[in-house]
């Protein structure tokens, strides 16, 4: 994995002819094309997500085709795509590919694209047609169940947010690592602004009233240490941006985020409107820095003032960002599938429980409009258990044995709790300074982030007085 394949891709696709929007090269084995651009904000915006699900799709069936032959290699994929009759693919798929807008996104904005089942002839006949007429080395002979990688009826469809709060290219390069090792769910490929992911049919998202029934929580906890135990970055580009280049030495994420996100929000000196200026005046956010530079300095400090446990927590890759729409659930099996990598980075396991244990209270709803309800924050009686089920499942992991003396489980257990009580501050800043910024870029029409910024610094200093 190498997000920097992303950037010599864009410089490849600005020297092609006329800047053709079906530029397509491989990174990270799935289809990337730079010139394809979405705007989702204009009166024809379904078309257009339409277009771009099934460019993509097209894509993605021939690399999958393809495989690991040559054929998979990016000149065959450019030479497929200008073989494709786009127009007419795009004029017979207007009336059978519907385009509906999925709640629940405040980063990005999300569509489901359907009707591919109805599509698959054309899209088969345009890819055989290309491979009959001798392309990349295959032929439809050899390959005559090109249908079987056409599975699905659904594509999501990501648009883009929040472009100077996330790097899209190590992002993407992330989700790719992640679905390949069976944690995240489809990737299909990438465009301009966006990208296409599998459809979860028959998932539903969680929630803040399914956390608090608890019904599902076990599952939660035992995903979430699925994640932490199993995923390994690959070695190379990728891996040396989150863990860094010291072997002696692991980067956590974490600290360097809050860092940057803190110099960020003391940059804005105005709003988007002059109540927002207002507002965010009466964060006092200098006292917020005072707070932050605390805790890098606790956890970081080479002092021999700081405690070695807190150097020395779990660290694992976490997906940071653990709220109930980020979690689906299939009703009929009860199986727990996370969504949304976007914040995922290296850092210590208790602060990714601790972020998912903070999103009981909710806030990002459009219901919500950035007032989290802090009554439903998990007992001390829920957090144990939660984190009971999730220790003992990394224990299973780890080759432990699970079902150990209760003491010394207890112990472990009540070990990480107290883990997760200093990372539930840390996180309010965290997410508290991140809609500071966002209220920046993107003002508060659509969601009131300064709000949401009030509540969690708020919560901090109510948290942290106890």
């Amino acid at each position: 994995m190498a997000p920097s394949n992303y950037i010599r891709t864009r410089e490849l696709a600005s020297q092609a002819v006329d800047h053709d929007q079906y530029f397509a090269t491989l990174v990270d084995g799935r289809p990337y094309l730079p010139n394809f651009t979405v705007d989702a904000s204009s009166s024809t915006n379904s078309t257009s997500v339409c277009h771009a699900a099934l460019a993509i799709v097209v894509h993605s069936i021939y690399t999958s085709i393809a495989g690991s032959s040559l054929a998979a290699s990016t000149a065959e994929l450019k030479s497929m795509s200008v073989s494709i009759d786009w127009d007419s693919l795009i004029l017979n798929s207007s009336t059978t590919l519907a385009c509906i807008k999925v709640t629940g996104g405040i980063t990005n904005a999300l569509f489901r694209v359907s009707g591919f089942e109805t599509l698959k002839p054309l899209i088969i006949e345009a890819v055989l047609k290309y491979l009959d007429n001798g392309g990349g080395g295959i032929t439809s002979s050899v390959n005559n169940n090109v249908d079987a990688h056409l599975n699905f009826n659904s594509v999501l469809v990501r648009i883009f947010g929040a472009e100077g709060m996330i790097d899209r290219d190590v992002e993407t390069s992330t989700y790719a690592a992640l679905c390949d090792a069976n944690i995240a769910y489809r990737y299909l490929g990438r465009f301009k602004n966006g990208r296409i992911e599998g459809w979860l049919d028959g998932f539903e998202a969680l929630t803040c009233t399914d956390l608090a029934t608890g019904e599902h929580s076990v599952e939660i906890a035992k995903e979430m240490a699925r994640l932490h135990c199993q995923f390994q970055l690959p070695q190379g580009e990728l891996r040396d941006h989150h863990y860094g280049t010291d072997a002696d030495a692991i980067k956590v994420g974490l600290w360097d985020q809050l860092s940057s996100w803190m110099e960020q929000a003391k940059g804005y000196k105005e709003f988007k409107t002059e109540r927002d200026t207002e507002r965010v005046k009466l964060l006092e956010l200098h006292k917020i820095e005072i707070e932050v530079q605390r805790f890098i300095f606790s956890f970081t400090s080479d002092s021999s003032d700081v405690d070695d446990a807190k150097r020395n927590k779990k660290i694992v890759f976490c997906h940071n960002d653990l709220l109930p729409a980020n979690i689906m659930v299939n009703q009929q099996t009860n199986q727990i599938q996370f969504i949304d990598f976007e914040y995922g980075g290296v850092g210590y396991a208790a602060y990714d429980v601790a972020n998912h244990l903070n999103e009981y209270a909710g806030g990002t709803s459009a219901e919500d409009n950035g007032v989290p309800d802090y009554s439903r924050f998990p007992t001390p009686d829920k957090q144990k258990r939660f984190c009971e089920a999730y220790v003992r499942e990394m224990r299973r992991f780890e080759g432990k044995n699970s079902d150990s003396d209760d003491e010394v489980l207890s112990q472990e257990v009540n070990g990480f709790l107290d883990d997760v009580q200093n990372f539930l501050l840390v996180n309010h800043l965290y997410w508290g300074l991140w809609a500071v910024n966002q209220a920046a870029e993107e003002g508060c029409d659509g969601f009131d982030y300064i709000s949401f910024a009030t509540n969690r610094f708020k919560e901090f200093y109510a948290k942290k007085g106890t």
